[in-house]
């Protein structure tokens, strides 16, 4: 009593002590058992008894399961395997069909549904329900392209039967494919030498015909053979042949030969799992994307094209960086043109700042700022600029760059890219879609409503309040926000000091510095830091500084000095271009020179009327500040170390700023000829560019300085002096009077 009663079946086998019983009937009291023979003896066990003989040593009771009645010669053979020797496409389909009939099994358990045709079809659909969100939420897939498995009540109904006659084992749901269809082909040798010969040098090419053509090929070969032989070879058909190459060709060399390396590798490329990061800005993603969608032009007025009757639309480019942590966008940057160096830089200053969401309608926050300690990007070429190497220096992080065509290298920034594509670009106005295909008969020009700003204001809005608080699959069904928080006990790095964030943005220029300071754009920068950086032991005059200025304010240069001292900043001297950024410089010099006569420079007066008449225009047309393209950005690059113009005092008075261009230069001592006295000073006309200019002729100094000193203006230091060269032709020449200059 109270021992535990063995469950035996009736009629199943059991071996007691060497000799095969039959099981009659199973009561509590116990088990009675029949020998199998031609004298039966039936015995009666107790419970006890049997658990004795079952876990005694030795073992004297084994139980005899006949798991292959009924089932088809392949399962039977199946069972004798081990799972793992199987194909992996068969391993997969078993696993599959596991979980229908696991399915099925607890269904009629609790008997939810009847083991009829109708009862094995409904527990398909749930299934096979089931299996497809299971895939769009591991894989991140569209549902669009995850199709519904289709399996009929009928097919279940026998993986069920197979299932539970050969024990519930895994190998019994092993496909038996290898068991369908005709028993192999059989090809003569040298007609598969003969296909072998055709597919490797028609087919396994990368501009190689389909394998139709080869298979014409391969039949007007062997049939020109034919010709000489006695007996002929039999001509295969086409199936045949596409079943020889399925057979001898793999995969691998059908897409290296046919597609080329680089589909081969990433087809079949074996990977190692990365090591992962572990705390907030560990490791940040950053990478560019066009989205699927038009903006307006400008404030979003219907402006009218005069060659073409729409609106005025362009495309925009997003630049992203994500932190693969917590998969958090720490920062964006939206704009009309290329991804350029601005685009990452813009990005990257936004992801070290704290956020400011005020005037945003948000619902959370923003909790992301700090600078982080990788940077993964890919080989494009704003990525390799000296800007953006300085920037690492400056803050202290490491670029890491990418091999080309290795995306999934940077695969949680390129998934990100792909949800913003499909989500956020869903219910946006003007949407151009993938491809036309997909567009259809959609208009994007006509149906493109919202400006630049106002994508940026509903971007923000998704980023905070969508994004980061979807669940995310990585996380393990947390939300990067949550991830956020959960890992803000790390902490983030500061960068070494806030002013280090105001040059992040800045174009690098190295310069030197020369006695007036430091001149480009034909713009003079100077102050008195500058001037005590000359003065400093170990200056020597072809030391060149490292310079950055902003392209969205030239008023102002940012000088690295040293490392200790960091960086200075250099007025304008002059003021003129306070507030003016690279583009608006631009159009000003444009419009300046329209409004000076040809051969003559650029007055200061014509440059300030210039601006204030550009600004006039664009506060009337209510043009707001954009931010620097592309476009400027190579302007700049190109006609940085070119002096685009010079500035005279006076439209009048050519002389006083010769002057003062010519004091600062060398002196050197040169002996005026007659030709140089006859031929006549030329002035540059505006535009010329580069830092040397003609050889300008000695004058005289008795001819020089009365005709181009202004009037009422104070004589120069020089001349008081008396004179002290004299020339081979008897001439007194002043070293120090600016006349007697040679222009270098």
């Amino acid at each position: 009593m109270g021992a535990c009663q063995i469950r035996v079946h009736e009629g199943a086998l059991v071996i007691v002590e060497g000799v095969y019983h039959k099981v009659l009937s199973r009561d509590e009291s116990g088990v009675t058992l029949r020998t199998l023979g031609a004298r039966p003896v039936t015995v009666t066990k107790t419970h006890a008894e049997l658990a004795d003989l079952y876990f005694g040593e030795p073992r004297r009771l084994q139980l005899v399961e006949d798991t292959t009645a009924g089932l088809p010669q392949g399962v039977v053979d199946n069972l004798l395997r081990s799972i793992d020797t199987f194909d992996v496409r068969q391993q997969d389909a078993a696993l599959m069909r596991l979980d229908y009939v696991q399915a099925c099994d607890r269904c009629f358990a609790e008997r939810t549904h009847r083991k009829v045709p109708t009862g094995y079809a409904d527990i398909a659909k749930l299934v096979a329900t089931e299996r497809r969100q299971r895939t769009i939420e591991d894989e991140g897939s569209h549902p669009d392209d995850v199709p519904l498995e289709r399996v009929s009540g009928s097919t279940l109904k026998g993986w069920y039967g197979r299932w539970r006659k050969g024990g519930k084992s895994i190998v019994a749901l092993i496909p038996l494919d290898d068991l369908k269809g005709r028993a192999g082909f059989r090809l003569d040798p040298e007609v598969e030498m003969i296909i072998a010969e055709r597919v490797r040098e028609d087919w396994l090419t990368r501009n190689g015909p389909p394998l139709s053509h080869v298979i014409l090929f391969v039949q007007g070969r062997i049939e020109r053979e034919n010709k000489t032989r006695i007996v002929p070879f039999d001509v295969p058909d086409g199936m045949t042949i596409r079943r020889w190459v399925k057979a001898n060709v793999s995969q691998f060399d059908v897409i290296y030969h046919r597609e080329g390396p680089a589909a081969a590798e990433q087809a079949f490329r074996h990977v190692k799992k990365a090591p992962q990061a572990t705390r907030p800005l560990e490791i940040v993603e950053i990478d560019h994307t066009p989205l699927d969608v038009l903006v307006l032009e400008g404030d979003g007025t219907p402006a009218r094209d005069r060659r073409r009757k729409d609106k005025r639309t362009k495309r925009v480019w997003l630049t992203i960086a994500i932190c693969a942590a917590t998969r958090m966008i720490v920062g964006f940057h939206l704009s009309d043109e290329r991804p350029s160096w601005t685009s990452v830089m813009h990005c990257l200053r936004m992801a070290v700042l704290p956020k400011d969401l005020t005037g945003i309608r948000v619902d959370t926050t923003w909790p992301v700022f700090g600078v982080p300690e990788v940077v993964k990007l890919d080989n494009g070429k704003e990525f390799h600029s000296r800007s953006m190497k300085a920037a690492a220096g400056q803050l202290r992080f490491e670029l890491r760059y990418m091999p080309r065509r290795k995306p999934h290298l940077k695969g949680k920034v390129e998934r990100a890219l792909g949800t913003i594509a499909r989500d956020f670009c869903a219910y946006l106005p003007g949407r151009t879609f993938r491809d036309v295909r997909e567009r259809g008969d959609y208009d994007s020009v006509a149906q493109a409503a919202l400006t630049l700003a106002q994508l940026i204001e509903f971007f923000t809005i998704w980023v905070v309040d969508i994004y980061h608080n979807r669940k995310h699959g990585g996380l393990l069904g947390r939300t990067p926000l949550l991830r956020w928080l959960d890992l803000a006990g790390y902490g983030t790095r500061l960068p070494p000091s806030a002013d280090d964030l105001d040059p992040l943005i800045a174009l690098v220029v190295p310069r030197t510095i020369q006695r007036n300071g430091i001149t480009f754009l034909g713009l003079t920068y100077q102050s008195d830091e500058l001037k005590g950086v000359r003065r400093r032991k170990g200056f020597h005059f072809g030391e060149e500084f490292l310079v950055k200025a902003d392209a969205s304010d030239l008023g102002h240069l940012l000088v690295l000095v040293d490392e200790q001292a960091g960086w200075i900043k250099v007025p304008c001297e002059d003021g003129l271009a306070d507030g003016t950024s690279l583009a608006e410089w631009r159009d000003v010099v444009r419009t300046a020179r329209q409004m000076t006569q040809e051969g003559q420079r650029v007055a200061r007066a014509t440059l300030v009327r210039a601006m204030e008449l550009l600004r006039a225009e664009c506060r009337k047309a209510g043009v707001k500040p954009q931010r620097l393209a592309s476009a400027d950005v190579d302007w700049f690059r190109d006609h940085a170390d070119d002096p685009m113009f010079e500035v005279a005092w006076d439209v009048a008075d050519e002389g006083a700023h010769e002057e003062e261009r010519l004091r600062t230069r060398r002196p050197r001592r040169a002996t005026p000829t007659a030709a140089a006295e006859a031929e006549p000073a030329r002035a540059p006309r505006v535009g010329q560019g580069g830092r040397k200019t003609a050889p300008r002729p000695v004058r005289a100094a008795e001819d020089a300085a009365p005709a181009t000193r202004p009037a009422g203006s104070t004589p120069l230091a020089a001349e008081a002096d008396p004179p002290s060269v004299t020339a081979d032709g008897g001439a007194e020449l002043d070293p120090d009077d600016p006349d007697n200059w040679t222009a270098e």
